[in-house]
């Protein structure tokens, strides 16, 4: 089981990371964003479709959405990735000034956060799943 949750976790992240990457490219080579705000924005939009994928389908976690045990700490690690991002996307642009070396110093800046992501993730969200059950269990 944890083996199938690991793939459905990388599936939905390099789903994350097509969206992020588009967005991210829209921003700072069409609109002309710097690459840090164009990060920045790429983060905030993926982030949504991200949460609600890994809640229902990676960890199958049912029930209501809970502000401080799920929503919360989503949201503060998904920060902690937008701001190693940006900053590595800055840098990129500051240093090559080109679309892909902002792609390549956002994705970097990701993949530093990642694993610790998923280990956070399946804490939270298994924790999130027991007392769905047990609630259910009860009622």
């Amino acid at each position: 089981m944890r083996r199938l949750t690991a793939l459905r976790y990388v599936l939905v992240s390099v789903l994350n990371l097509v969206n992020h990457q588009v967005v991210l490219f829209l921003g700072h080579s069409v609109i002309g964003w710097s690459g840090g705000w164009a990060n920045a924005v790429a983060a905030t939009v993926s982030a949504v479709p991200a949460y609600l994928l890994s809640k229902r389908w990676v960890w199958k976690s049912g029930g209501n959405y809970s502000l401080r045990d799920e929503i919360v700490p989503f949201w503060g690690i998904a920060v902690l990735g937008l701001v190693v991002s940006s900053l590595m996307a800055e840098a990129a642009d500051r240093l090559f000034g080109s679309g892909l070396a902002v792609a390549v110093g956002s994705l970097i800046g990701y993949v530093i956060v990642w694993i610790l992501k998923f280990v956070l993730l399946e804490r939270m969200f298994a924790r999130a799943s027991h007392h769905h059950q047990e609630k259910v269990s009860v009622g």
